[in-house]
């Protein structure tokens, strides 16, 4: 095996990592997560697991496969323990998610798929950081950090592997920002009060 398929292999490990102390902190109610926020997740990483698998992604393709299995399992978690998912926001996000699954079907093209379904994916974000903006502490920063090393580690993967083309690069780019996006909302709390 190269270095890259290593990588790849431990990127996927840090995102399942991630989803352990998620899970553990939903069931002691220390985290909430956003019903809205996973239902998209959860719909869009299992349809871009799909489109990334179809553009020809080999040693990049674990981090699609964990988030597939972390957001299903975390979705089923969120309904059950979760806020959210009446607003106007998650609404207009959850339709999004619906019809972007419905141009996919139309279109049959895998690359328009992976390019909606992040789209799409990055809606979803949108509840939880509006959540953590209000309520900081209501995510898991430990899950959230495994998540981070996890999607960063998919870049190496990329920089390093030998996969090329553009829809190689965009899952790992869109993870980065989105989740480093959170991130920053997150750990905002520990600055606030180190001031």
């Amino acid at each position: 095996m190269s270095i890259s398929e290593y990588v790849g292999i431990f990127s996927g490990t840090f995102l399942i990592l991630g989803y352990v102390p998620y899970i553990y902190e939903v069931i002691k109610k220390t985290t909430i997560p956003n019903k809205a926020s996973w239902f998209i997740w959860c719909l869009s990483t299992v349809t871009i697991f799909f489109g990334v698998k179809e553009t020809g992604t080999h040693e990049a393709i674990w981090v699609p496969i964990a988030d597939a299995i972390g957001c299903s399992v975390i979705f089923v978690f969120a309904l059950i323990w979760g806020v959210g998912g009446s607003s106007k926001t998650d609404r207009i996000s959850i339709l999004f998610s619906v019809l972007s699954l419905v141009i996919w079907f139309y279109t049959g093209n895998a690359l328009v798929a992976l390019i909606t379904n992040l789209l799409i994916y990055v809606s979803g974000y949108v509840p939880t950081i509006k959540k953590c903006i209000t309520d900081p502490k209501s995510e898991s920063l430990t899950a959230w950090t495994l998540f981070l090393v996890g999607v960063v580690l998919n870049v190496v993967t990329v920089v390093i592997g030998s996969d090329t083309g553009f829809a190689v690069w965009l899952y790992p780019l869109v993870l980065l920002l989105t989740v480093g996006t959170l991130y920053f909302f997150l750990v905002r709390r520990f600055f606030k009060h180190l001031a």
